[in-house]
C-alpha cells in the first residue's frame, strides 16, 4: 500500500457517534479485512459509526489480539490499515464518501498530499477548507474532470490511480 494513500493513525479517535470520511474509510477497511476473517460482519460504508461498525471493530480487535473496546485509536487504526492493505482491491482505496469542504482527517490529508504535486503551497493539514477546494478544482480542470471542488470516486481514482 503506498505510504501516501492513507497515513498511519491520524490522531482522532473514532467511536460510536463519530461521523465523516475517516469513519467511511474504517468501514471499507473492515469490509476488506473480512476477506481474511469472514467472521467480521459486513458494514455499510456510510460514514456513521453506529452499532454495526462498533461490533465489527470489536470483532476485528479480538482477531488481531487487541483490546476489544470498539474504539479505533492508534493501535486499532494501524492494525486495521495493515490488515486491509493485505486484502485490498483497487476499490478499497476510495474512502466511500465524497470529500468536501468541512471534512477533516486522514482521507483528506492523503488527498492533500497528492494534490501538492500540482499545488505545492497547499498545506496537507487534514482540514478540507477553501484552499483545498480550489486545489481540487484546479486538479479537476487539468485532468478534464467535473471541476466541482469535491473529491468523489472519479477524482479519487484520478489522484490515486496508476501513473
Amino acid at each position: 500500500m503506498p505510504s501516501t494513500a492513507h497515513p498511519p493513525y491520524w490522531g482522532m479517535t473514532l467511536q460510536s457517534g463519530s461521523r465523516g470520511p475517516d469513519v467511511a474509510l474504517i468501514q471499507r477497511w473492515l469490509n476488506a479485512a473480512r476477506r481474511r476473517w469472514n467472521v467480521i460482519r459486513p458494514v455499510a460504508v456510510d460514514g456513521r459509526y453506529g452499532s454495526a461498525t462498533a461490533t465489527a471493530v470489536k470483532t476485528f480487535q479480538q482477531l488481531a489480539g487487541l483490546r476489544s473496546d470498539g474504539v479505533v485509536g492508534p493501535e486499532t487504526w494501524d492494525a486495521l490499515y495493515e490488515a486491509a492493505g493485505q486484502q485490498q482491491t483497487a476499490d478499497d482505496l476510495y474512502p466511500g464518501v465524497q470529500l468536501q469542504e468541512g471534512n477533516q482527517g486522514a482521507a483528506v490529508k492523503s488527498a492533500q498530499q497528492k494534490l501538492q504535486a500540482l499545488v505545492p503551497a497547499l498545506n496537507a493539514d487534514g482540514e478540507y477548507g477553501s484552499r483545498t477546494r480550489e486545489a481540487v478544482r484546479a486538479y479537476q480542470t487539468v485532468e478534464g474532470l467535473n471541476a466541482d471542488g469535491v473529491i468523489g470516486p472519479a477524482t479519487w481514482a484520478s489522484l490515486f490511480g496508476p501513473g
